[in-house]
């Protein structure tokens, strides 16, 4: 069953480590959003519910979260051949989570035969969720080309789109809830270069040249993405020329 995540802008807070036998924690601060606080630390919401018998992604300002495993009770030792990521996927657990329960260790790299390491006594795996990729999202949005465009379009009409309800529609058909507004949207996940961009990707523009994010479309390739403009509706448009100096910057949403 896919789960559903709401994602706002933001993301501030404070990492507390403790003993070895504790948990890391994140101190959660307004704006912040389960899904970007478990992609920060390298872990699924999913399990990070988990760990803190959550019912539902809902958090408020003040929560204190467990972001890595706790109740370390049992060794390891290390083997001939082992890393500490060869480490992590025997005990199904993270890197990142077997790197805070050695603080010890310094340099990833540096273990020998017949160290002992703290590992997880025992690791709950946490309900298996479906990945969603770039071509899911993409597979949304190409069922509105052709659609019309109307300026504050509700999120509910499927026949007319302005650019940020199309982002918000094709992203909730799979699961992972976004602010309303292109300028939030852009912010609501982590920045990538243009270079580095993926399908699904959030490209965002400034068509007036003011400072302000007026236009967001999805990531096709190089030279393209799929948006909702006022000139096209829902349709493919050519970056090379006039979207290309209008470019603020990529956002990626999926991990």
């Amino acid at each position: 069953m896919m789960k559903k995540f709401v994602i706002t802008a933001g993301l501030a807070g404070s990492l507390l480590f403790g003993s070895q036998a504790g948990a890391a924690t994140y101190t959660v601060k307004g704006g912040d959003v389960l899904w970007k606080i478990a992609y920060e630390n390298n872990t699924s919401a999913a399990q990070i519910m988990e760990w803190n018998g959550l019912t539902s992604s809902m958090i408020y300002p003040g929560q204190v979260l467990k972001i890595s495993p706790n109740n370390v009770t049992s060794k390891y030792t290390v083997k001939s051949g082992d890393t500490l990521y060869i480490i992590s996927q025997r005990f199904g657990v993270s890197l990142s989570e077997i790197i805070t329960l050695n603080p010890q260790i310094t340099t990833q790299n540096m273990l020998y035969i017949g160290q002992v390491i703290n590992v997880p006594s025992s690791t709950k795996a946490a309900p298996a969720e479906r990945q969603v990729t770039g071509q899911d999202i993409i597979n949304s949005a190409k069922k509105y080309i052709g659609a019309g465009y109307l300026y504050g379009a509700s999120t509910t009409r499927t026949d007319v789109f302005d650019c940020s309800s199309f982002i918000k529609r094709v992203y909730e058909e799979n699961g992972i809830y976004l602010p309303r507004q292109s300028q939030d949207q852009a912010n609501a996940g982590v920045v990538v270069p243009f270079s580095q961009a993926r399908m699904g990707d959030i490209v965002s523009y400034d068509t007036n040249f003011d400072g302000i994010i007026d236009h967001v479309g999805l990531y096709i390739d190089p030279t393209t993405i799929l948006s909702a403009s006022s000139s096209k509706g829902v349709d493919y448009s050519n970056t090379t020329y006039y979207w290309k100096e209008r470019m603020v910057k990529v956002t990626r949403i999926i991990k």
